[in-house]
This record gives C-alpha cells, sequence and structure tokens, in this order.
C-alpha cells in the first residue's frame, strides 16, 4: 500500500473521538479509517459538529464485533453479511466496514459483496472521488489514491474506476450523481454524463426504496435545479419521474424552478409538482399511505389556490381551503407563494376567520347517531347523505349553534322527501 500523501488538518477532535475504538484494532493488529462524507466535509471546510461516523478495517466483520465487544454501548449486526458492524460509544453511533467491493451482477437486484484487505481497492469501489478518500485514526495520514481531494478543490466530480464501470456496478450512483452535483457544486467530469446515459437502463434493477432514498436526497439539497438538469442529461429524469420528464420543456422547467424556492422539505418540494409527479408515481417510490396522502392534500391545495386566482376569497371557500388541506395548509401556501401568488389577502382572512374560531373543527355540527335519531333513520346510505349535507352546510355557514343545525337539518329532509 502506497504511504498516505499528507496528513491534513481538521481531524484531530474526530481522532481523539475515536481513539478507544482504534486503540482496540491496533492492538489486534488491524487499520481503523475515517471513510466517506466526514473525510470530504472535513477537507471541504464544513466544519460542523460531527454526528454518525463511517469507518472502514482490514479486520472481517466477525472480528470487528469482537473488538468492539465490552467497549460499545449497543452493537448491531443485521448488516454483518454485507462487512458492517454498527455500534454506538460515548452518545455516538458508528458503523464499521470491513475493505470489500461490491457489484450487482446481471439482473440481480443486491449487490454480491467481496471482503478485502486492501484500502485501495476498497477506495476503488468507492462512487465518486471525493468519497473515495480514507484518513488513518492512529497516525492522520490521508489515503488519496484517486484524486479526490483535488477534485473536491477543483469542483469536479469523477468516478474512481471508469464511470461505465462504476455505474454498472451500483446502478444507482447514476442518480448520486445528480445529487452531487447540486448539493456540493461539482461539476462532471468528461464522459460521467455519457456513462451514465448508457448505463441507464441497469436502474431497472434497483430497488423502488433505494431510488425514493436518492430522489427524497436531491429534493433535500437547497437549490436542486442543476441535479435535475443532470438528470435530464442523462436521460434518467424519464426512467425515475416519467410523467414529470414527459411535459414540455418550458413547463418542466418552470416546475423544477417551483421545486427550487420551496424549503427543502421533501413532501413540500414533491407537492410543488403538482400532477406532473401523481399518487400513483409516489406510489411506486414507495412513498408510505401517510406521505401520499400529505403531498396529494398539498398539491390539491395549492391548485385550488392557483385556480381561484386574485379574486376575493369568500369565508365559504376558505373553509373548503383549510379543510381540503388536511393540516397542510402552511405547506400549501408556501409552495403557491413560490409561484409568484399574491396570498397576502388570503392570510389576513384565513386568520380572521381562526381567531373567531370559525375554523375549528370542520366536520359536520352533528354526529352519525345524531341524525339518525333526528330523522328517525337506520344505519345506511341516508345517514352519508346527511353527513355529507350537514359537511356542506359546515362549509356555507359556519359555525352554528346544535338547534339550529338541527333545525335546518329537518328542514332539508323534509324537502329532500317532498
Amino acid at each position: 500500500m502506497n504511504a498516505p500523501v499528507d496528513v491534513p488538518l481538521g481531524f484531530d477532535d474526530i481522532r481523539t473521538r475515536v481513539a478507544p475504538l482504534a486503540a482496540r484494532f491496533t492492538a489486534a493488529g488491524r487499520r481503523l479509517y475515517l471513510v466517506g462524507g466526514v473525510v470530504r466535509d472535513v477537507l471541504s471546510g464544513r466544519t460542523g459538529e460531527a454526528g454518525d461516523l463511517d469507518l472502514t478495517t482490514d479486520a472481517p466483520p466477525d472480528e470487528t464485533r469482537t473488538l468492539v465487544d465490552g467497549l460499545a454501548d449497543a452493537v448491531w449486526t443485521q448488516g454483518e453479511r454485507f462487512g458492517t458492524i454498527g455500534l454506538q460509544f460515548a452518545e455516538h453511533v458508528y458503523e464499521i466496514t470491513t475493505h470489500r467491493a461490491e457489484a450487482y451482477v446481471d439482473d440481480s437486484r443486491k449487490p454480491v459483496v467481496a471482503f478485502s484487505g486492501d484500502l485501495h481497492a476498497d477506495l476503488e469501489r468507492r462512487d465518486f472521488t471525493v468519497n473515495a478518500m480514507a484518513v488513518d485514526v492512529v497516525d492522520g495520514g490521508l489515503h488519496d489514491p484517486y484524486g479526490g481531494r483535488e477534485d473536491l478543490a477543483d469542483g469536479v466530480l469523477r468516478t474512481p474506476m471508469a464511470p461505465e464501470v462504476s455505474f454498472a456496478d451500483d446502478p444507482l450512483r447514476t442518480l448520486r450523481a445528480a445529487r452531487f452535483a447540486a448539493g456540493h457544486g461539482l461539476t462532471p467530469a468528461p464522459g460521467l454524463v455519457e456513462a451514465a446515459r448508457t448505463t441507464g437502463d441497469r436502474l431497472a434493477i434497483v430497488s423502488a426504496e433505494r431510488i425514493r432514498d436518492e430522489v427524497v436526497r436531491l429534493l433535500e439539497v437547497d437549490d436542486p435545479t442543476v441535479g435535475f438538469a443532470l438528470l435530464e442529461g442523462a436521460d434518467l429524469l424519464r426512467r425515475i419521474l416519467p410523467e414529470l420528464a414527459g411535459r414540455p420543456d418550458d413547463e418542466r422547467a418552470l416546475l423544477v424552478t417551483r421545486v427550487a424556492a420551496v424549503d427543502p422539505e421533501p413532501l413540500m418540494r414533491f407537492a410543488a409538482f403538482g400532477d406532473a409527479v401523481p399518487p400513483a408515481r409516489l406510489e411506486a417510490l414507495r412513498l408510505s399511505v401517510r406521505e401520499v396522502r400529505e403531498v396529494t392534500a398539498t398539491a390539491a391545495t395549492v391548485a385550488a389556490v392557483d385556480a381561484h386566482g386574485p379574486a376575493a376569497w369568500s369565508d365559504a371557500d376558505i373553509r373548503r381551503l383549510v379543510s381540503g388541506a388536511g393540516g397542510r395548509l402552511d405547506a400549501a401556501l408556501t409552495v403557491a407563494a413560490a409561484s409568484g401568488v399574491d396570498l397576502d389577502g388570503l392570510r389576513v382572512a384565513i386568520d380572521l376567520l381562526a381567531g373567531a374560531g370559525e375554523l375549528d373543527d370542520l366536520g359536520p355540527a352533528l354526529s352519525g347517531d345524531r341524525v339518525m335519531a333526528e330523522l328517525g333513520l337506520d344505519p345506511g346510505p341516508e345517514v352519508g347523505a346527511a353527513m355529507a349535507w350537514l359537511t356542506e352546510l359546515r362549509m356555507e355557514a359556519g359555525r352554528l349553534p346544535e338547534g339550529e343545525a338541527v333545525d335546518r337539518l329537518r328542514a332539508w329532509w323534509a324537502q329532500r322527501g317532498a
């Protein structure tokens, strides 16, 4: 193994934190390295508090488990067959992974893992050079065999191996490239986008959950515009968000602009796409039922605000808007404002109604049992119709005394039976 390039500044506190772990591995004749995001972030000047840490070692996973036994407060072995032992130690969480190489084979959805004792071989199999750097926790030496530090300084997104090989090994890296381009200000190296295009078919072997996670992470970037441009340029957008990809160029550009103008909260940003990312697509990405419901409610509320236009809002219209928002009103108004809609008047009107208690409990004024008692009904469709009418009455007339709600219900029922 080649000697480390240098001993960079910024890692002393982290190395001190993991020193007890390092001592265990050193005593056993093993090496332990910081790897991945923490190395990249420290070298790029992102000096915030380091939370969970990824480490890599030449110790096989069963030996790692033995070495941390008695030192860690808790140990997780779910990832042991993939070489990873998780642990909690002194209020921090670590994942220690044996040097490895992994690749997707043919139509397999799961990577084939082979362990290795060679750090540089492990780094070669990582996604990008800026993530293919490791710091020895004992001597602080930086191992950077693929020029990640220089690429980080130059703002270049490059793969350690040839990009077509890297992307074929793990197709999800094509989507990760979009996130890193947008989130770290990195420009794809020559050939990277074309390699993503030519290997795009292999995304079909990646699980929907892993694709969802990458889309969500892109939506968490402050400005994902560059990432979406890369997905379009690599012909990947149609593979993950085909309804959005199918929109005309100018409409798609406006939608991405609106998404970028919204706070980086994924559900809000999904809603900002409106019907260009429909509920069926969210379900295909394996969002939960709750998440799909929240996105749908937000998007529908945004659409209602857009459709209403600049006209004054009646109290009934506001009640319907708030009721339909399902608790996502603030998110929907934020998305609508990102499109340039003037919401000052609507917000004042909402505040006035809310202050008067008119937006509390927007359901029907009477229970189903009370409706059956007042109208002499048995359970069935007629009760449902009465409840729907009472809900609409609540929207139109606002809060009514119980007696008046009963009188109006009886009058409606008598007229309905006439």
